[in-house]
C-alpha cells in the first residue's frame, strides 16, 4: 500500500505455530536509492521483491536496513536482503547482541518457532542513537527517536519530520500488549504524542494521521494502566495461586485470550511488577 510519495507498506503474514497467525508490516523509503524499516520473518525478502517489482523497483535498489528492534518478525530476512544486496544495517547498540547473535537471542528470549522466523544472525553496520540525524540521500533523512520497552533498545525512525515508523513501541488494538519495561513503555508513548509528524507507521497496526495519535496514543496508555492494576489486584487478592493460574486469571480479566500460556504476556505482566 502506498502510504504517500516514496514511503510503502508491505504486509508480512506469518504463522508462529499452526495455530497462532500473525502479520507485520515493513516499510518502503524510495528515492534514488531504496531504503527498508524492518525485514520481517524469514522469507519475507520474496514478498518485498514482488511488491518492489510491482511499483517499477528491484530489490537489489536497497542499500540500507533500518531495524527498530531485534525480534524476529523485524530482522528474519535482514541477513539474506543483505546478501543480496550488500546494503548496510542500521539498530540501537541494546538490540545489536540479539541481531548479530540469534542463538543469544534464543537462549534468553525463547519463543515458539524461533528459528523458523529469526532467520540468521546478521552484522550490524552502524550503530544509532536518541537524536542522530542519518541522511541517506538529499531529501531522505531520519532521526532517530529512543522508544524503548517493548523491548529494552526499541528505536523509532522520523522520516523527514513527517512519517513516524514507530515499530511496536504503540500496542495494536485487539491484542494484549508486549513489553519488557511499562515505565519505559509508558515514556516512549508520551515521547511519540509529543513528536510533531504527519503520519504515524506502527508495524502491527494500520497508518494512522497525525490527528488521530492523540486518541490512540491516550486509549494504549491507557490499556497499560489498567493491566497493571489488574495484576496488582490479582497478586493481592490471589496470593495463594502459581503463576500460571495468576497468569490465566489476568488474561481472562482482561480479555486477553491469547495471552494465557503465551511466554510474551506472562513477560508483559512480570514488567508490570517492577
Amino acid at each position: 500500500m502506498k502510504v504517500m510519495e516514496q514511503v510503502y507498506q508491505i504486509r508480512i503474514d506469518f504463522q508462529v505455530t499452526e495455530q497462532v497467525q500473525r502479520f507485520v508490516y515493513v516499510y518502503l523509503i524510495t528515492g534514488k536509492n531504496c531504503y527498508l524499516i524492518d525485514t520481517g520473518v524469514t522469507g519475507s525478502e520474496r514478498i518485498i521483491a514482488e511488491y518492489m517489482q510491482g511499483i517499477d523497483r528491484s530489490i537489489d535498489e536497497v542499500k540500507a536496513i533500518f531495524l527498530t528492534h531485534a525480534h524476529p518478525d523485524h530482522i528474519g530476512s535482514a541477513a539474506a536482503i543483505r546478501q543480496q544486496t550488500d546494503c548496510k544495517i542500521y539498530c540501537s547498540a541494546e538490540e545489536q547482541p540479539w541481531i548479530a547473535d540469534i542463538d543469544l537471542q534464543f537462549r534468553e528470549r525463547p519463543i515458539p518457532n524461533f528459528y523458523g522466523l529469526a532467520g540468521q544472525s546478521v552484522p550490524i553496520d552502524e550503530i544509532v542513537w536518541e537524536g542522530d540525524r542519518i541522511k541517506v540521500e538529499d531529501d531522505i533523512e531520519l532521526e532517530v527517536i529512543a522508544t524503548a520497552g517493548h523491548s529494552k533498545g526499541d528505536v523509532s525512525y522520523l522520516l523527514n519530520e513527517c512519517v513516524l515508523f514507530s515499530g511496536d513501541a504503540v500496542p495494536a488494538a485487539g491484542d494484549f500488549p508486549i513489553f519488557v519495561n511499562f515505565e519505559e513503555s509508558m515514556h516512549s508513548l508520551d515521547k511519540i504524542r509529543a513528536c510533531a509528524f504527519v503520519k504515524c507507521c506502527p508495524a502491527w497496526d494500520r497508518v494512522y494521521e497525525n490527528g488521530e495519535c492523540e486518541a490512540l496514543l491516550r486509549d494504549r496508555k491507557d490499556l497499560l494502566y489498567n493491566l497493571k492494576e489488574t495484576v496488582i489486584m490479582t497478586d493481592c487478592q490471589h496470593a495463594g495461586l502459581s503463576e500460571n493460574e495468576k497468569i490465566s486469571m489476568i488474561a481472562k480479566r482482561m480479555g486477553f485470550n491469547g495471552g494465557v500460556g503465551n511466554p510474551l504476556f506472562a513477560a508483559s505482566v512480570e514488567a508490570c511488577r517492577n
